[in-house]
């Protein structure tokens, strides 16, 4: 996975401290009680009262705006003076073919009960109407924070990410709102806060107008809160998801989705549970699927001689090798299986392969020798016959292969983090026996491989020396550049406990330095247990964007908010077009708006409302 390893002398050497993790002493998550049912600590009920300013049952619009609300994280216990209890009316802006998120918040000195929010039809021009039932209401899971020192020394930690105010608690855990719960109400514990998180989906074909409409709070069969709600549509449309421009590249591994669901791995409810996930992923214009060509591409020298994965649970190889004593030989079914159910739930293109260099670990070859039936593990040096000649046998084979099947012209060999005088001894190879593959190598790692990557995604430290003109002169020649964050920097970043905004604001970065997207480890690469031992080795969240759901991904603030400052981005590329691929002085405010604090912290959230409302009115006017 991608970690930015020429921030860290001691990481590339492969120095970590040892990881010294607190145990949570609190279930919840799958086949447990859930900890979002737990009553709320007898210390912190006159803190929590004081801050909603009465025992009453309350309402309240995060931010104390509507259009905001979504970018800030509620805590579960409120120490502070609640924002937003006298807002009394609900405004968004929207354009067409888009999502919108918002938040209302509830909580009581009583415990309520079957807690809901009901959106009214909209009102709109002509007789126009959005319909009600396409709005989404979730409710804000919490997740206990694991406050543990990683074993990598660079990793940001939580009081570096955290503004303080999201996280909240007693230590037996603290919890963080992250997850996004998909059901038809929620029970919510005295003097605890539930956020409400609306999800609204903007038709295609919506008439451009004013649209006018009611949402109400419920609890214990009766409406406690009544919000009239405006939502206007400008004249404007992002694009479906498949047509994005925005290059996005998020990792999925497919094992852990097996774990979390207790299905047997490559079992046909496996299967259609990937694709579920396939699907969810495609709806945020995902451009890769990442496929796995050897076993456990990202095993690591760790401390004191450990080898193990870099994720709690390994990836597999999806292609099989084979040793006779003589020849190697390659089984693309299940790689090709990975691929086309992918494609069918409409991800792609490119199809990214890893990897034919080891992740942070000596080189090494697994494969089956057909001889004795026995798995065996092969240390290999790079450019040393035994390589040469398995990666000889290998490339041309899935040249060979992928040519057959009418995907040579997509597929890539991916790498990760791997230093310019090792790439460059796999570039000549590569040139050597399968020089079909010379222009699609794509790398997540430092900017020196640039020369290398015709796809590259470099990493934070890297990025000022990525220019906007280095970046414009790469899309030109038809190469990719995109840039990703990890377990640092500390801000942005798209952590559990990041600030919400930070996420919705990555592609605004991308847009400010021309680049083309934007890069993430991982999709899910879960513990066993998420909803309860949330950390592996990494600063929490780091490993993954969604959570295991019953059938598929249960989203999060970060994955919802990313998604919108993608449609964001497509926003500002329709406005470059317009204006010929400039910058107009109204588009260089916006982008200096929305990007002029990283840090969520301190950021005024209302920067990213006020630039993307100066992006819409440029395009329309």
């Amino acid at each position: 996975m991608a970690r930015m390893s020429s921030l860290s002398a001691a990481f590339v050497a492969g120095v970590v401290v040892a990881a010294s993790t607190t145990a949570i002493a609190v279930t919840g998550g799958s086949g447990s009680t859930d900890l979002n049912s737990k009553a709320t600590p007898t210390w912190l009920t006159v803190k929590v009262a004081d801050a909603m300013g009465t025992r009453d049952t309350i309402t309240w619009v995060p931010t104390g705006s509507f259009a905001s609300s979504a970018e800030e994280r509620v805590p579960r216990y409120p120490m502070t003076a609640i924002k937003g209890k006298d807002t009394t009316e609900l405004s968004l802006a929207a354009v067409r073919n888009e999502q919108v998120s918002a938040q209302l918040a509830v909580a009581s000195g009583q415990n309520l009960h079957d807690v809901k929010a009901v959106v009214g039809d909209l009102k709109g021009p002509g007789g126009a109407t959005l319909s009600g039932d396409d709005t989404q209401v979730r409710f804000v899971k919490y997740v206990p924070v694991q406050r543990s020192k990683s074993e990598v020394d660079w990793s940001a930690t939580i009081d570096q990410v955290s503004s303080g105010t999201e996280v909240s608690g007693d230590r037996n855990p603290d919890v963080v709102g992250d997850a996004l719960e998909e059901r038809s109400s929620v029970d919510v514990p005295a003097y605890a806060a539930q956020p409400l998180w609306f999800t609204f989906h903007i038709p295609k074909k919506a008439k451009p107008g004013t649209y006018t409409g009611t949402v109400q709070v419920k609890a214990d069969g009766r409406t406690r809160t009544s919000y009239p709600l405006t939502i206007q549509v400008a004249d404007a449309s992002v694009p479906d998801p498949k047509d994005y421009s925005f290059f996005l590249d998020v990792w999925a591994q497919p094992e852990t989705i097996a774990q979390a669901s207790g299905v047997e791995l490559w079992s046909d409810r496996h299967w259609k549970l990937i694709q579920a996930y396939d699907r969810d992923l495609a709806d945020r214009g995902q451009k890769v699927i990442n496929t796995t060509i050897v076993d456990n591409p990202w095993h690591h020298q760790w401390s004191l001689g450990t080898r193990k994965s870099q994720t709690a649970t390994p990836y597999s190889s999806m292609v099989g090798w084979t040793w006779n004593g003589e020849r190697f030989a390659f089984d693309f079914a299940r790689w090709d299986k990975y691929v086309e159910t992918a494609r069918r739930a409409g991800l792609g293109p490119d199809i990214g392969a890893f990897s034919m260099l080891a992740f942070q670990d000596g080189e090494h070859l697994t494969y089956t020798d057909t001889r004795t039936k026995k798995t065996v593990y092969e240390n290999v040096d790079l450019g040393g016959d035994r390589w040469r000649a398995a990666w000889g046998a290998f490339l041309p084979a899935f040249e060979k292969h992928v040519k057959a099947k009418g995907w040579l012209d997509h597929t890539w060999l991916s790498f990760d983090e791997r230093p310019i005088s090792t790439m460059t001894v796999v570039k000549d190879f590569v040139h050597e026996v399968a020089p079909t593959f010379d222009d699609r190598i794509s790398v997540a790692g430092s900017i020196s491989t640039e020369g290398v990557a015709s796809n590259l995604s470099v990493d934070w430290g890297g990025i000022d020396a990525m220019t906007p003109e280095l970046a414009e002169k790469r899309h030109a020649a038809g190469k990719t550049t995109t840039f990703y964050v990890y377990g640092a920097p500390a801000h942005p970043n798209t952590l559990s406990y990041s600030p919400a905004v930070e996420s919705r604001m990555l592609p605004w970065i991308s847009a400010q330095r021309h680049l083309d997207g934007f890069l993430r480890w991982a999709y899910n690469s879960w513990t066993s247990d998420p909803f309860n031992q949330p950390v592996y080795i990494f600063t929490q969240g780091d490993e993954y964007l969604v959570y295991p759901g019953k059938d598929g991904p249960m989203s999060s603030i970060r994955w919802e908010q990313l998604k919108e400052g993608i449609e964001d981005y497509e926003l500002v590329a329709q406005l470059r077009e317009k204006d010929g691929g400039n910058d107009s002085e109204a588009l260089t405010e916006a982008l200096t708006t929305a990007t002029r604090d990283l840090d969520g912290r301190t950021k005024d959230v209302t920067d990213i409302e006020t630039a993307r409302a100066a992006v819409v009115k440029a395009l329309t006017s």
